[in-house]
């Protein structure tokens, strides 16, 4: 399918490049925000209005109720086919064996693939929801788990300790069914566990802002 680029007025083509430059770099649509961004344009409502009217003249669409949905509607797609990672809305004692619950899911991400080796099986946990090894990340930052990958001294890993989850640096030890989970500021007062005390939920291998 094709359209006239010619008649979009200057504001509408403008933003129409920007989703396309965006797309063809990261593989993956912006969000309002970051488009408001790269356009110089503060009001979210602004861009709001030019993405409807460039929709109601057909060059784009999008998908009501999910994050980064906008899709350029033209013959020569930019798109890497993206990974839809869950946000997590509970990890404790009570959600560890059903994490991907639709009870437990906020929404999913459309996460370009070759930003990580393997998103397959990943969720995403926001930081609030942990206990962690230091304090210096944005308020907005998610973790990326993945639950299959293999651990290795030194990984980060995201656990569930006495019904709250935590972010440590995983260490194997010489004693038989204890692991060893370190943090920068020891906030529990040990650092070695029991398998029957401690669940691993998986191996952080990113931390994106959420948008």
């Amino acid at each position: 399918m094709s359209f006239d680029y010619n008649s979009l007025t200057s504001k509408q083509k403008k933003v129409y490049s920007i989703i396309e430059s965006f797309i063809r770099e990261k593989g993956i649509p912006p969000t309002v925000r970051e488009i408001g961004e790269l356009a110089g344009e503060k009001t979210p409502g602004a861009i709001q209005g030019i993405l409807n009217r460039l929709e109601k003249k057909g060059v784009i669409k999008r998908e009501t109720g999910m994050a980064r949905s906008i899709q350029l509607v033209s013959d020569n797609s930019q798109y890497i086919n993206p990974v839809y990672v869950p946000e997590i809305k509970k990890v404790n004692n009570r959600t560890f064996k059903d994490l991907l619950s639709v009870y437990n899911v906020l929404q999913y991400h459309p996460v370009s693939p070759s930003l990580f080796d393997d998103c397959d099986d990943c969720i995403f946990v926001n930081y609030h929801n942990c206990i962690m090894p230091e304090s210096n990340f944005q308020k907005d930052t998610m973790f990326l788990v993945s639950r299959k990958k293999e651990l290795a001294a030194g990984d980060t890993v995201l656990a569930i300790y006495d019904n709250h989850a935590i972010l440590r640096k995983y260490h194997p030890t010489d004693e038989p069914g204890n692991i060893k989970l370190v943090a920068e500021v020891d906030l529990l007062g040990k650092e070695v566990f029991s398998a029957d005390e401690i669940s691993i939920v998986g191996k952080v291998i990113g931390m994106v802002v959420k948008c």
